[in-house]
């Protein structure tokens, strides 16, 4: 009980106020305002129902347009990919009617040449001997011709 206090307080200001105006505001004016702002708050929910619409259409046609582009897309890369097979198919057949001395590298061409000429030799030396009847080595049956008799004209030349 020690620990509550009492205390009083005396309000001097009246709780109460007359009016001092008399006139009431004319309900008909109320009324019609209120049928305005209501009419107001009508056209701006049309006018955003109708901006909703016209962002929702936008929104569709992006859409289906994206759509589309990505199905050209996939169909582009399906022709080029049909492309590409039938070209590889090309190249191949051209490669496979090549000859095959072409993907034979440098050293291999080089020795296949080297082995053609002395065949080409072998073969002349065998053609060459037996006309004339010659077995051995070729180069120590040659007899030495004598070089044609000098001309003046070939020494014009060679000046």
């Amino acid at each position: 009980a020690d620990n509550f206090s009492v205390t009083r307080y005396h309000i001097s200001e009246p709780y109460v106020d007359r009016e001092v105006d008399g006139e009431q505001p004319d309900a008909r004016l109320a009324a019609e305002e209120e049928g305005k702002r209501l009419e107001e708050l009508h056209k701006e929910a049309e006018r955003e129902r109708r901006e909703q619409l016209e962002k929702a259409h936008l929104r569709g046609s992006h859409a289906l347009k994206k759509v589309h582009l990505a199905q050209d897309r996939e169909r582009l890369l399906k022709e080029l990919e049909q492309m590409q097979n039938m070209d590889r198919m090309r190249r191949r057949h051209i490669v496979a009617q090549m000859p095959p001395q072409l993907f034979a590298p440098a050293y291999k061409r080089m020795e296949i040449k080297e082995e053609w000429q002395r065949e080409l030799e072998f073969a002349f030396e065998d053609m060459y001997s037996e006309d004339r009847k010659i077995k051995g080595d070729l180069i120590l049956q040659f007899e030495p011709q004598p070089l044609p008799a000098p001309s003046d004209r070939s020494q014009d030349n060679d000046l």
